[in-house]
């Protein structure tokens, strides 16, 4: 069927111009012969970093690390590679169901991180991104099939990159995502409560009550008061003032004497007393 056809000169993968035409017989095929086959579409990861970073030739150099190790893994004959965009690539495989490709996916995975790409004097780890729909369920046409395939190759760039999506498990994905989303804001949520309850009812309330609740003995008449905008009330008398703070001296109910510093920001009125006992 595609003994003719041309091939790319960089990657020697079939050309796009025969990607239709070859799925289209194969979808007429699969459908009498009641047999499914996948598609996978593969994207290599951050390939414009590489292209604006180190220049076209590397990046030539990464597309063909990247296509070659398709080939190792996937042998041409029951799978067929096309390229499909500058660093996009389709592979198809004939007969093979979504479940047996995902498998075949990981190994390529595993290549990939163990078998990095050799440039000049260095290595580079070189990852691609894929999405997978199979014919018949996700698809009964051929642009049906590489659109859906398309989407769930997206979905795993947004989630992650470096990863293999069915487009089949996209929906139970972003729900999974979904409920780990929302019980990231219940632990948040719980965390601040424990916060909250350790610090402020423990520590912090107890303290503002015994402010609420000084007493006053042997308390001088005609006493100034400072309200506050919290609502507390201080009785004493004021020992100086400016534009910025109040001093005031406070009575305690042992007989002893302290005093407190306001800042005028703090403060929602003021009761002048009579200064002479």
């Amino acid at each position: 069927m595609l003994d003719q056809a041309p091939r790319d000169t960089l990657t020697g993968f079939y050309q796009r111009d025969a990607l239709e035409s070859y799925l289209r017989q194969l979808i007429a095929d699969s459908r009498a012969q009641g047999k499914p086959f996948s598609l996978v579409l593969v994207d290599v990861d951050r390939f414009k970093k590489y292209n604006d970073r180190y220049g076209h030739p590397f990046g030539d150099e990464i597309l063909k690390y990247a296509t070659s190790t398709l080939r190792l893994t996937f042998l041409e004959g029951p799978c067929l590679f096309f390229r499909y965009g500058g660093d996009e690539f389709i592979v198809v495989f004939p007969g093979k169901t979504v479940k047996e490709t995902l498998c075949a996916l990981r190994q390529c995975q595993h290549n990939l991180r163990h078998r990095p790409c050799l440039y000049g004097d260095r290595f580079y780890h070189v990852a691609v991104s894929c999405g997978v729909a199979g014919f018949p369920d996700d698809g009964q046409t051929a642009e049906e099939l590489i659109r859906n395939a398309d989407d769930a190759m997206y979905f795993s760039k947004r989630t992650g990159r470096n990863r293999t999506t069915p487009y089949g498990r996209i929906g139970l994905l972003k729900f999974r995502r979904i409920v780990m989303f929302l019980a990231a804001i219940v632990s948040a949520l719980a965390t601040i409560g424990l916060v909250y309850h350790l610090t402020y009812q423990q520590i912090i309330r107890p303290k503002l009550e015994q402010l609420k609740h000084i007493k006053i003995v042997s308390e001088p008449k005609n006493l100034d008061t400072v309200v506050l905008r919290s609502g507390l009330v201080f009785d004493g008398r004021i020992l100086s003032e400016n534009r910025g703070a109040v001093v005031l001296r406070l009575y305690f109910e042992n007989g002893g004497e302290g005093q407190m510093t306001f800042k005028r920001s703090e403060i929602a009125q003021i009761k002048y007393g009579n200064p002479s006992e």
